[in-house]
């Protein structure tokens, strides 16, 4: 009997491999496992003998809580045991993350100061409170070497603007935050959220001197200063309305670049010093930052590749990136090994061309993944901005021309328009796969497609001439 380890879910372990999880309770045996169901009652579902047809991921629930889902789970091949320290293991754990929403805020202005000089022999001198600083901002910044965006925290707070100080010190600026995502990162506007900033109304927001308030109020200056702050603060509505706008398709950051601005930061108050006229002698108020900005983002990582490769689980897709390029995704002989993108570069012949092409392998695709069945789904968008599509069919399959006809059927049309598309049917060295690949043929000729039969073995003769191929489908190479 195989043996079990509980974790957020239960998986059959394979012989010869171990199964961790980005959040871990206690890897236990089944029976210690059924010892806690004192606690937390399990389901008669996690108390059943494993049988031979379960895949590795094939799983049962061990809460009902929606937040324990995670496609965080990293294979490592050992023998027997696993002698690897948690350490080790906790940092070989897979952080692909493509999908983060993010609540983003950017610092309020600091305030304006009230003060007056102080010198010797002088009772009270001239004001001179200092202005508040400006509170940081929010930028967002697409660098290469990234590739998930699992270092983004939820929440980010860019810091406020110090106050003003005596002497006519500014406040200091408040920091600003640069996020570093990966490149081809899409990033929109939560539908429910609105940019706002919560200031006070136009002509309010007033910081008056520790009893003065009423004085203050009472005095004809201060009000027509009231009347001429209505209109600083609209025309400071409008610069922040301009500055806060944000595209409804959102933003495209598909290639390196500066940093990116999401959310400004609020401006500073005035101190005491800027309201000494002729007519207010000793100003004993000054005026309070603008607010800062909130809003909730969404941030969607598309993989930026020339090629993406679509198939059935074990078509052979990860066999055959490996074999044509430097990546070294996950093999195996289970369904569903590839469990998050990866992208491989393949250079071509040194001889010929110095150029290269890079290829999107994702996660297997099922049918009926259009109504949330299986994991490649939820990577499709990974190859939404390919030039070209490669199917990966297995001759090993009963009905290789099925096969296909599941995968065009879940990609859909509008994801196929306007690209060039490859068949690619692998294992083709297992006996009587001639029979299936010529109806294969046929299939794809009739929609024009190009199909090619190849044995993934590293350096063979067919590898080479699919890269090849694979460049012209890329556009990086023209047909000869």
């Amino acid at each position: 009997m195989a043996r079990l380890q509980i974790c957020r879910f239960l998986y059959l372990r394979q012989p010869g491999t171990s199964i961790s999880a980005s959040r871990h309770l206690s890897s236990t045996s089944l029976s210690s496992a059924l010892a806690r169901s004192r606690r937390t009652p399990l389901s008669p579902a996690l108390i059943r003998h494993s049988s031979p047809q379960l895949t590795i991921c094939q799983q049962e629930r061990l809460f009902q809580d929606e937040s324990f889902y995670t496609h965080n789970i990293t294979l490592e091949k050992v023998p027997g045991r696993n002698p690897t320290p948690y350490k080790r293991r906790k940092k070989a754990d897979s952080n692909f993350t493509d999908i983060m929403v993010v609540k983003l805020s950017s610092g309020a202005g600091g305030d304006g100061n009230v003060s007056f000089l102080r010198e010797s022999g002088r009772a009270k001198g001239p004001p001179d409170g200092g202005d508040g600083g400006e509170g940081g901002s929010v930028y967002v910044q697409p660098v290469e070497g990234e590739t998930s965006l699992h270092k983004i925290r939820k929440r980010v707070v860019a810091e406020s603007g110090r106050g003003g100080s005596s002497s006519q010190m500014n406040g200091r600026n408040g920091n600003d935050v640069i996020i570093k995502v990966p490149v081809g990162t899409h990033i929109t506007l939560s539908p429910d959220c609105v940019l706002e900033r919560e200031n006070s109304p136009p002509g309010e927001g007033w910081i008056h001197l520790s009893g003065f308030k009423e004085f203050n109020m009472e005095r004809q200056f201060f009000k027509d200063l009231k009347k001429r702050k209505v209109l600083d603060d609209r025309a400071q509505e409008r610069i922040e309305r301009i500055q806060d706008s944000f595209p409804p398709d959102g933003i495209d950051l598909a290639r390196p670049g500066p940093p990116v601005l999401l959310l400004k930061g609020g401006r500073g108050g005035l101190g005491n010093q800027h309201f000494h006229t002729s007519d207010i002698r000793n100003p004993r108020f000054a005026t309070k930052g603008r607010a800062g900005l909130s809003g909730v983002f969404r941030f969607e990582l598309k993989l930026l590749a020339d090629l993406g490769l679509v198939g059935l689980p074990n078509a052979g897709k990860s066999t055959l990136l490996r074999a044509i390029s430097n990546a070294r995704p996950r093999i195996g002989h289970w369904q569903f090994t590839t469990l998050t993108p990866s992208v491989g570069t393949i250079s071509l012949d040194v001889a010929t061309t110095d150029k290269t092409f890079t290829v999107a392998d994702i996660p297997g695709i099922i049918a009926g993944a259009s109504l949330d069945r299986g994991m490649g789904t939820d990577f499709l968008r990974h190859i939404e901005r390919a030039g070209g599509l490669v199917f990966v069919v297995g001759l090993d399959s009963e009905d290789p021309i099925a096969d296909l006809r599941v995968l065009i059927t879940e990609l859909g049309q509008e994801r196929m328009d306007g690209k060039r598309i490859l068949i690619v049917a692998t294992k083709a060295d297992l006996p009587r796969t001639q029979v299936k690949y010529d109806p294969l043929v046929e299939f794809t000729k009739r929609r024009g497609w190009k199909t090619i039969p190849v044995c993934a073995i590293r350096k063979s003769k067919d590898i080479e001439i699919l890269i090849r191929v694979m460049a012209e489908t890329a556009g990086v190479m023209t047909t000869s």
